[in-house]
């Protein structure tokens, strides 16, 4: 570099720091400053910095060179005919179908009890860009990157319009629109250019009374209360909007080749934090930073975990959009400690309305279907959703009593209090196995990270053991069975309900106080004597004669069924059964399935038939998802026919599943995680990339021969683990870097800790 010169770098946190300016000597050896710190330097030390400077730079460059864009970039010449399958955008905080008149917020609902909604914010970032004599046009959805593109080719200029909602400022909806002018027209006398912008803010909000504010640093703001509270007499959240204007033409001035137009909307609860946020994107933006710092954050997310496959284009664009889709619900990884989080819907954050798309509540969902693949990849985002919960313990505590029941019992539907918001009669009356779904997911939480911290400080104890405590009240001893017996339930299957001893219901429950108890034992803490007694004694329907596991009692084997119920035994609940008990649950299951019935249930049959070896039939099986994909943007509708919740996140979570745990063969175990794989159909190499097992990170990748395991990174408070391969019985202690490499089959990691 030349003397006086300086070097910059935009980190993930938006900031930019300045490598280091060397003195102005001739010598250009004498020292320098750090641009950074402000602190004199060495011409050494100089150097140093540099280095690290360009490690940062290559870092950056690596991110974007994992993921290819025929992944990862779903393009199109048009927009689908239904606007249901439009592309959204989110960040876990706010989110939009793109070109649609609708914003939605984390935790912002209208409505009382079962009408309890998403309030809609009408959108300041939903524009239509036009321009005479358009050639060519095209749209994209970039999930490796967190945005939705609109490209306009004509003879005198292109344009493109990004969409994004900020990966790391979560306040903030972004529309960008880039002019440049075309090099044909540079032999010709340049011209001022204008494009048209159509906003769509559709008409006023009938959720939220807003009125209009003092503008804002060139923008307009507007704030309201919602008009319906959830609970009657309750209190009515306030949102605060600041965003840039959109004019009806912007026109690129005849002595300019290029210039970008930046439309910023901030959105929070609190004025001061609305304000800061879109003064902050403002500068960035100013700075020509602001998107830059998006995609780095949304690069980092994959770097951090992910699922890559080759061969197979069709799998490995939906798995990509599957992950996308559910992230851009979450908060993202850099999320500070204070971002209260209120779950994942079905429909996600960017649908929710009055009677669609399950109004935006919180089921059982998240923690059986979206969960599970979230947690191995990104084990923050998983207590993120296990605090969503235990954010809403004192009103699972109030719940339990008037439903005549001890501990905690949640509600079959949550959406802002934690009350019951069901507007259905019989799942919010019997629909009880969702408390047992919740304990099974921090069963999982814990195995995986063995995380005391939350059982200490983030009431993870009295979550686990208050859910206990309701499934202790929830059971009855039956004299004439000699066992513990539940009844008047409805399990996962809705079209039978008021049944007796659900086997899902009952083993969750006998799951939930089992797994109590371990944790009491190893706190130290003592429990109900009980609980081991209930579990001990649970009353688990089974046919004999035909060796299969009835839905519940009464149930004959001809009887059709909503969707995955009795087969979740085998996986994830991993019930000990023999195999040919678990063959029987899925053969009957299959035939009585209701074909329409919604997406999530496929994987978990193809995954049951992966675990018994039967390929051929879990392929078949696994084909079933693509079914509810709709093109070009790879939204989810819950039913093959389109029917049902849109962008339905439990189907891409149980694909997902059907991925990692299916074909990836992946269990986690009281004492260890398994693995092995089976390659998806088509496919040449299957890597499962960043798998969290107690704060190590782990490569897992296989092709048609072999698989290699490697530890990439140890986190504070990792365990040592140690790989076996079953078919050889060899160990490895995993060492950071030092792949272990063997021939493709079944093998176990190890920790040295155990609950």
């Amino acid at each position: 570099r030349q003397a006086d010169s300086h070097m910059t770098v935009e980190l993930s946190s938006g900031e930019s720091t300045s490598c280091w300016r060397r003195n102005s000597s001739r010598a250009g050896l004498s020292g320098g400053v750090c641009e950074a710190t402000g602190t004199t330097m060495s011409w050494m030390e100089g150097t140093k910095c540099s280095l690290i400077l360009l490690a940062l730079l290559l870092i950056k460059v690596n991110l974007a060179a994992v993921l290819d864009d025929e992944s990862t970039v779903f393009r199109s010449n048009s927009l689908p005919k239904d606007g249901r399958f439009m592309a959204t955008v989110g960040n876990g905080y706010i989110a939009t179908t793109v070109y649609s008149d609708t914003i939605f917020m984390n935790g912002l609902f209208n409505g009382e009890g079962g009408a309890s909604h998403r309030a809609r914010i009408p959108s300041t970032v939903s524009v239509t860009v036009s321009l005479d004599g358009i050639t060519n046009q095209s749209y994209a959805l970039d999930v490796a990157r967190g945005v939705f593109s609109h490209t306009i080719q004509s003879k005198v200029a292109s344009i493109e319009q990004r969409t994004y909602a900020h990966q790391f400022y979560t306040r903030l909806l972004v529309t960008e629109i880039t002019v440049n002018r075309t090099d044909v027209m540079a032999t010709m006398e340049p011209e001022p250019i204008r494009v048209d912008l159509k906003s769509n803010m559709g008409g006023p909000s009938g959720d939220v009374d807003f009125h209009d504010g003092p503008d804002f640093e060139g923008g307009k703001y507007m704030v309201g209360k919602i008009k319906t509270p959830e609970l009657k007499g309750g209190q009515k959240p306030i949102v605060h909007v600041v965003w840039t204007p959109v004019p009806d033409n912007i026109t690129l001035p005849a002595d300019q080749s290029s210039q970008t137009w930046t439309f910023i909307t901030s959105i929070s609860a609190n004025q001061k934090e609305a304000d800061q946020y879109f003064h902050d994107g403002t500068n960035l933006a100013g700075k020509g930073r602001l998107y830059g710092n998006h995609t780095q954050a949304w690069l980092e997310v994959w770097e951090e975990g992910r699922i890559e496959t080759t061969g197979n284009l069709k799998l490995q664009q939906a798995i990509y959009g599957s992950l996308y889709y559910i992230l851009s619900s979450l908060p993202p990884l850099n999320a500070p400690k204070d971002f209260e989080f209120y779950g994942v819907s079905p429909g996600g954050l960017a649908n929710g309305k009055y009677q669609a798309d399950y109004q935006g509540h919180i089921f059982w969902d998240q923690a059986t279907w979206m969960y599970p693949p979230i947690l191995l990849l990104h084990p923050e985002l998983g207590l993120s959703m296990l605090q969503s919960r235990t954010r809403v313990l004192a009103e699972a505590k109030e719940n339990a009593p008037l439903r005549g029941y001890n501990g905690a019992m949640f509600p079959w539907e949550s959406a802002y209090t934690g009350h019951e918001v069901c507007p259905a009669p019989e799942p919010l009356k019997y629909e009880h196995h969702v408390t047992g779904d919740i304990a099974f997911a921090a069963q999982q939480y814990f195995l995986s990270t063995m995380d005391v911290g939350f059982l200490l400080y983030n009431s993870g104890y009295d979550f686990i053991s208050s859910m206990a405590e309701f499934w202790a009240s929830r059971t009855q001893y039956d004299d004439n069975k000699k066992k513990y017996v539940i009844k008047g339930v409805m399990g996962p299957d809705e079209y039978h309900y008021n049944v007796d001893n659900s086997v899902y219901t009952n083993v969750i429950a006998m799951y939930s106080l089992k797994f109590a108890t371990k944790v009491a034992k190893l706190l130290g803490k003592s429990t109900p004597s009980n609980w081991t007694n209930i579990v001990d004694n649970m009353y688990i329907p089974f046919d004999e004669t035909l060796q299969y596991h009835p839905e519940y009692e009464g149930y004959n084997k001809n009887i059709k069924v909503k969707q995955a119920d009795v087969i979740l035994l085998g996986y994830p609940l991993m019930y000990n059964m023999s195999e040919q008990v678990y063959r029987n649950d899925l053969t009957i299951y299959e035939r009585v399935t209701d074909t329409k019935g919604p997406a999530m249930t496929w994987g978990i049959f193809a995954t049951g038939w992966l675990q018994l070896g039967n390929i051929t039939k879990a392929n078949a099986l696994f084909d079933r998802n693509f079914l509810n994909i709709h093109e070009p943007f790879k939204v989810w509708t819950e039913t093959s026919f389109g029917a049902g919740a849109v962008n339905f996140m439990t189907g891409m979570g149980g694909f997902l599943q059907a991925v990692m745990n299916g074909y990836g063969g992946i269990r986690l175990r009281e004492n260890q995680l398994d693995y092995h794989p089976t390659l998806p159909a088509d496919t040449t190499n299957f890597n499962i990339i960043g798998l969290d097992y107690r704060r190590n990170k782990l490569n897992f990748e296989a092709d048609c021969n072999q698989i290699r395991v490697t530890l990439t990174r140890q986190d504070k408070g990792h365990q040592q683990l140690r790989l076996k391969v079953k078919a050889t019985g060899e160990e490895h202690v995993l060492q950071p870097g030092v792949p272990v490499v063997f021939s493709r089959g079944a093998a176990s990691i190890f920790p040295p800790t155990t609950l």
